[in-house]
């Protein structure tokens, strides 16, 4: 078991006004932890096999419109060296793996495919237990959907909590508007992550909301009304990823029908820059781009790794002379937190 600097259960605001005030435009998920834990921390992703209640039939059988068949082409490539050879293998060989590359320290477990809540607590204790059992492993990070966290689950993620591991919940809300929720074949709405979101924070368990830009129909002041909405929700992180029509989906049906029209490189930098002015300062941004996984993409045609995104978006935040938080107005001393000049 790994205690001592994990007992911070809620983002540490000092951390991040240092950060600012040393030119950081935006709260960067791996420069905070390196400050406020004291040494790197990478992400390990495994594949327990877990399904989806929106492709096994208990909501629907047709996943949502962007979804290969569970994500299962969204892999990381060197995940692939070792999908399917058991749990304690896999976590030895990518732990190794991520170490060897000098990507960090410690791991937190990423449980990253299917939805990662989706089975009796029994099975759920058996696979987060051995993850946590690995030396090099300081806790879990784990993808679900919002309506998939019965309190039994939620208990047993906060026990974990309290003997000192960092657990992370990654909701995939994608989308705060219901036109779009629905749109997508979503199968939940904004209430279930609110639910989620405040259930987590009772056991201290840390929060995450997955957004998608790019989505069918979904306008640019949307988004800028998306960054107040998760603001307000007080999630400790976002991550923003690109629409991507993937191979064998319904939204490339659509694409080839003419019915989708991909977000350009242009459009998601803009919509990355509004939403961070927007979104409040004292929230982690883990990703603000899809760099891993990418043979089955049909289009946007442009390249899409976070290493290209990220200086262009630095880059329009420099022009427009502005940083995270910016134009986040409910009557914070955002200008005292980290004045612009």
């Amino acid at each position: 078991m790994i205690k001592g600097c994990l007992t911070e259960r809620r983002i540490n605001k000092k951390v991040l006004e240092d950060m600012y005030r040393d030119g950081f435009l935006y709260a960067t998920f791996g420069e905070y932890f390196r400050r406020s834990h004291g040494y790197e921390i990478f992400k390990v992703p495994m594949n327990a096999e877990f399904t989806c209640p929106n492709w096994d039939g208990r909501l629907s059988n047709k996943g949502c419109i962007y979804c290969p068949n569970l994500a299962k082409q969204f892999t990381y490539e060197s995940f692939r060296r070792v999908i399917g050879d058991g749990l304690r293998a896999q976590l030895k060989d990518q732990v190794a793996y991520y170490k060897n590359k000098g990507a960090g320290d410690k791991g937190l477990v990423y449980l990253a495919f299917g939805t990662n809540t989706y089975k009796p607590v029994d099975e759920l204790k058996e696979i987060f237990d051995l993850a946590l059992n690995h030396p090099d492993v300081v806790g879990l990070s784990i993808g679900t959907r919002p309506d998939c966290l019965p309190k039994e689950v939620l208990n047993l993620l906060g026990g974990y909590v309290k003997e000192g591991y960092e657990i992370w919940l990654e909701l995939g809300q994608q989308s705060v508007h219901y036109h779009t929720t629905n749109r997508i074949n979503r199968q939940h709405g904004l209430s279930e992550s609110i639910n989620a979101v405040n259930e987590a924070r009772k056991r201290g368990i840390l929060t995450l909301i997955f957004l998608i830009f790019g989505l069918p129909y979904e306008t640019p002041q949307e988004v800028i009304e998306t960054a107040k909405v998760v603001s307000q929700m007080n999630v400790d992180a976002v991550k923003l990823y690109p629409c991507l029509v993937m191979k064998d989906t319904r939204l490339a049906k659509d694409y080839s029908n003419g019915k989708y029209r991909p977000i350009s490189r242009r459009e998601y930098i803009k919509t990355i820059v509004d939403f961070l002015e927007n979104v409040s300062p004292h929230m982690l941004i883990q990703r603000i781009s899809k760099d891993c996984g990418l043979d089955g993409k049909i289009v946007p045609n442009w390249n899409t790794h976070r290493f290209i995104v990220g200086p262009e978006v630095e880059k329009i935040m420099e022009l427009r002379n502005t940083r995270q938080g910016s134009k986040y107005n409910i009557g914070l001393d955002v200008e005292e937190l980290s004045p612009l000049s």
